[in-house]
């Protein structure tokens, strides 16, 4: 199993590769509040065959400081981490900025800080899933919401081709991390597992292949 890692953001002006065409069938979300994953404890189900999408908002004008990381538990099937667009890694300097302020925070408000070794997110994250999975909201410490919501095969290749366009905030392209197969990789933290507390699952992901 390969497992999302550390990355370093390509070049802004890098346009991505193709995206390879999986499935397109229909994900199913139940149990997330109508205003998206906003507290520690919420959660989202995501069940069926087909690409996703889950939107980050990290908020240190809000609460800056360490960010416990959401987590995946209960996979049945696969899970794979197809792409990252939105137009910015949210580590990027926003347009126009002096002082370096990126959508992690600045001088101004104080930064957001990931646990060391997780891989730093875009503003939209997309999967593919073949099964179902739940998403967990951990928030203690620095603020966030998370957004998740079905997407289809076009609507992740047009977001991660969009030029950049700094007056709209758009910094770079996206980037394509699926293969088209088996080893495309899977998110951090995720387990087949169901602990009583979610925020305890592991960041390297431990994902046997699922039982035929």
């Amino acid at each position: 199993t390969v497992v999302d890692t550390v990355d370093r953001a390509p070049a802004a002006a890098t346009r991505p590769a193709a995206l390879p065409r999986r499935a397109d069938g229909t994900v199913t979300l139940t149990g997330a509040p109508p205003t998206g994953l906003t507290h520690r404890g919420e959660q989202v189900t995501l069940t069926g065959r087909g690409y996703f999408r889950v939107r980050w908002q990290v908020l240190p004008g809000q609460r800056p400081g360490a960010l416990v990381m959401p987590t995946w538990t209960g996979l049945r099937g696969k899970l794979f981490h197809v792409a990252s667009g939105g137009g910015r890694r949210l580590d990027d300097v926003q347009p126009g900025s002096t002082d370096g302020t990126t959508w992690m925070g600045g001088p101004a408000t104080g930064t957001t800080a990931l646990p060391g070794g997780t891989q730093q997110m875009w503003q939209n994250e997309y999967f593919w899933l073949d099964g179902s999975v739940t998403l967990h909201q951990n928030e203690r410490g620095a603020d966030y919401n998370l957004f998740a919501q079905a997407s289809r095969w076009d609507q992740v290749a047009n977001d991660v081709a969009t030029p950049p366009v700094a007056g709209a905030g758009i910094v770079r392209y996206g980037l394509v991390r699926d293969t088209g197969g088996d080893t495309a990789p899977v998110p951090q933290y995720l387990t087949r597992a169901r602990p009583a507390d979610p925020a305890t699952v592991r960041q390297r992901s431990r994902v046997t292949p699922p039982p035929h």
